[in-house]
């Protein structure tokens, strides 16, 4: 995949896209590279390194990070000080690194969302991590990697970055299906249905049962509609990345009976909160991250509701897609990195990883940090967050990764699917016009 141009790099992208396009730009860094078959040597620290990790967490859980930094600081009195600053949205974060990058300024570490990765590695903001991996005493023992969850270690570990490893997990939700409980009851179902196939005809009979109410009411039409196609089976980027693949049969099928729904008064993107609405009774299901679970537990009162894996409608193990940010280290100095890489790692510390785990109700990155006592109490009281983990936290996958993915899933989709639902474009129409202009983004991304 080619990188992204220059100008891109110092225009970024309208902020209708919400999230700014890097572009390439080389971040003078001391060397960190080993010869080959070797680890890198860690460096000495003879003198304070004080570092920043920038983040885009808000509320209790910035304050946990601060309070994280301030454990770790505390426990590298002399060695190394670390200041977590909160760095306002992702669209926010994304131009404070955009100018850093072109200026001067990296933090030690950064937190990061999956299509930020992409971005940043492209443009030649982070520093491979392998090499830290690898470092004797400060990098991972083969049992502590046997510990992370297979598909959060490798979630960045791409060919797509020369097989680099340009992330850490940091705990993580996935695509979830909740539905009220009660509503099914009334119309003598048992369960929602496994295959995407049964959910129309399935919809139509709850809804009926209960007065008509809304069948799936989505929050985010380009979000649900690209997680949808995963569940599919079908990836939104053709190998190779430089393509879409909206032209699958799988997306007009999507796309149709979202429709038909649509047209029935049982499927609507609303103009508010699809979460609350859900919990005002006013649609049956509700599809989103793993973590409204524990949300649920302690708001909803006057339902039963549960939560399930996706319907899936293809053959093999269950797909859906992974949620949450992850941890980077940008190039900076040998020292800095070092730093920075030494915090990220502290932050998967069992007893670190379970606190930012019961804030956040991610899923927890690590078998360790699982079996605390702290996470055991947290699971006891939260057993539909519990369920979830140990259904669907071992497939959840990121999306193909493309420096286009922001625009393609946050615009174009979300124009397309209103367009069609709002019976301005025929499904077939949708998918013809989603494939040409998603190629375009593609193609334009990558100039």
């Amino acid at each position: 995949m080619a990188q992204l141009s220059r100008r891109k790099f110092l225009i970024g992208v309208g902020s209708t896209v919400g999230m700014g396009l890097l572009a390439a730009c080389a971040v003078p860094v001391a060397p960190t590279s080993a010869p080959a078959g070797e680890s890198a040597a860690a460096p000495a620290m003879d003198t304070l390194v004080e570092i920043e990790y920038w983040h885009r967490i808000g509320g209790d859980s910035a304050l946990l990070l601060e309070t994280f930094a301030a454990e770790f600081s505390a426990e590298h009195a002399g060695q190394i000080t670390v200041t977590s600053i909160a760095q306002g949205s992702i669209q926010d974060l994304n131009q404070k690194v955009r100018a850093a990058a072109a200026g001067g300024g990296l933090p030690g570490a950064l937190m990061a969302d999956d299509y930020d990765v992409t971005q940043y590695t492209l443009s030649n903001v982070l520093a491979p991590l392998d090499e830290y991996i690898a470092l004797p005493g400060d990098g991972f023992t083969q049992e502590e990697i046997d510990d992370i969850l297979p598909n959060q270690f490798n979630r960045h570990k791409l060919d797509i970055y020369g097989g680099n490893t340009m992330a850490l997990t940091q705990g993580f939700s996935c695509f979830a299906t909740f539905y009220n409980a009660d509503m099914l009851t009334a119309a003598g179902i048992d369960g929602r249905p496994a295959s995407w196939d049964e959910f129309p005809d399935h919809v139509r009979a709850v809804s009926a049962a209960n007065d008509g109410v809304a069948g799936w009411l989505i929050g985010g039409a380009g979000d649900r509609f690209i997680s949808s196609l995963l569940t599919y089976g079908v990836s939104w980027l053709k190998d190779g990345g430089e393509e879409s693949n909206f032209d699958a049969p799988e997306a007009l099928e999507i796309m149709t009976w979202w429709r038909a729904l649509s047209d029935e008064g049982l499927l609507a993107v609303p103009a508010e909160s699809a979460r609350d609405a859900f919990q005002a009774l006013q649609s049956v299901y509700y599809m989103d991250s793993s973590a409204n679970s524990v949300r649920f537990q302690t708001t909803v009162e006057n339902f039963a509701w549960a939560a399930d894996t996706p319907p899936q409608r293809h053959d093999g193990e269950i797909v859906t897609e992974t949620y949450g940010p992850v941890n980077t280290v940008p190039r900076t100095s040998e020292a800095e990195q070092l730093a920075g890489w030494k915090f990220i790692k502290y932050l998967l510390n069992p007893e670190i990883h379970a606190r930012w785990v019961q804030q956040t109700s991610y899923f927890p990155s690590t078998q360790s940090a699982a079996q605390t006592e702290a996470l055991q109490t947290f699971y006891a009281t939260n057993p539909v967050a519990n369920q979830l983990r140990q259904e669907l936290s071992g497939f959840a996958q990121i999306l193909a990764p493309s420096p286009a993915l922001p625009e393609v899933r946050g615009i174009i989709t979300a124009n397309v699917v209103n367009e069609v639902l709002l019976q301005q474009l025929s499904p077939e129409d949708g998918v013809r016009k989603l494939k040409a202009e998603a190629d375009r983004a593609i193609r334009s991304a990558t100039l």
